[in-house]
């Protein structure tokens, strides 16, 4: 019996040598940390880059002057709303009695050129940017690596239920579970990328029209005003001053004049 169950888990072992699609020697165990993609024929052939329609990232960041900022913001929500998107995030500040928003609107790609159209109706466009990254190596890649990763996961499951001795049960187990591991992480970054292809990002940046008034350069009339206010201002700060101070030389010299008359009368004294 213990040579009919070595002989089982001798087999479960070379056929796991096997499956990882190792180079090196039939004794040597490294081959189950093999890549999967280096799985053995069974594995399913993946469609060339060539073949695949084009993956296409396409996201775009723009800045609008606004005649009003939170109006501007709450129709941006609305627009990305209309074209079957929504808003990812937005910040409203208040800046020297100037409100600010910043915007990231999640619209699908086929909309975003409208989607920007209609956002540069808002107010007066300072900047835009549209950036485009091609994935389609990236996708054909990751989902050759899932498939020969998901083939691998089928066998191994396939061979846990024929294992016939605990050595062979564990050695299975081990290997399945790291496959599916990565399986898993494979998986969840191929559907991150089909999200970023089929949604673009619009990075929205909404300020006041007044705020280009506060860049205007000075001219002679404003610098002979700011030239009168900070001189009143130092009057004021003058006469405040002495306002403040006046109590105690008061207060100072009535202590100090009896002082010096009864010093002086002492000194005459001892002059005689």
């Amino acid at each position: 019996m213990r040579r009919g169950s070595a002989t089982t888990a001798a087999a479960v072992l070379i056929m796991l040598l096997g499956l990882a699609g190792c180079g090196g020697g039939e004794g040597d165990m490294s081959g189950m940390d093999s890549k999967p993609e280096m799985a053995g024929p069974e594995a399913p052939t993946s469609t060339t880059v060539d073949e695949k329609p084009r993956e296409i990232i396409r996201n775009a960041d723009i800045a609008v002057r606004v005649p009003d900022v939170r109006t501007a913001a709450s129709q941006a929500n609305t627009i990305a709303a209309e074209a079957g998107g929504r808003t990812a995030a937005q910040s409203i500040t208040t800046q020297a009695e100037a409100v600010y928003a910043d915007l990231t609107l999640r619209v699908p790609t086929e909309s975003l050129d409208p989607v920007l159209a209609q956002l540069a109706e808002l107010g007066d466009v300072q900047s835009l940017n549209i950036t485009t990254e091609d994935v389609t190596t990236q996708a054909v890649d990751l989902d050759a690596r899932i498939n020969a990763l998901q083939a691998s996961v089928d066998r191994l499951e396939e061979l846990l239920t024929q294992a016939t001795s605990a050595q062979a049960l564990v050695e299975i187990e081990r290997e399945l579970s790291a496959r599916q591991a990565e399986l898993d992480s494979l998986v969840a970054q191929r559907a991150a990328l089909s999200d970023a292809v089929a949604l673009s990002s619009i990075y929205v940046s909404l300020s006041p029209e007044s705020e280009a008034a506060a860049f205007a350069p000075p001219g002679f009339l404003s610098g002979l005003e700011s030239g009168w206010n900070a001189l009143r201002t130092l009057v004021a700060v003058i006469i405040t001053a002495a306002g403040f101070l006046l109590p105690f030389i008061i207060a100072l010299a009535i202590i100090a004049v009896p002082i010096t008359v009864i010093v002086m009368a002492l000194s005459r004294r001892r002059r005689r």
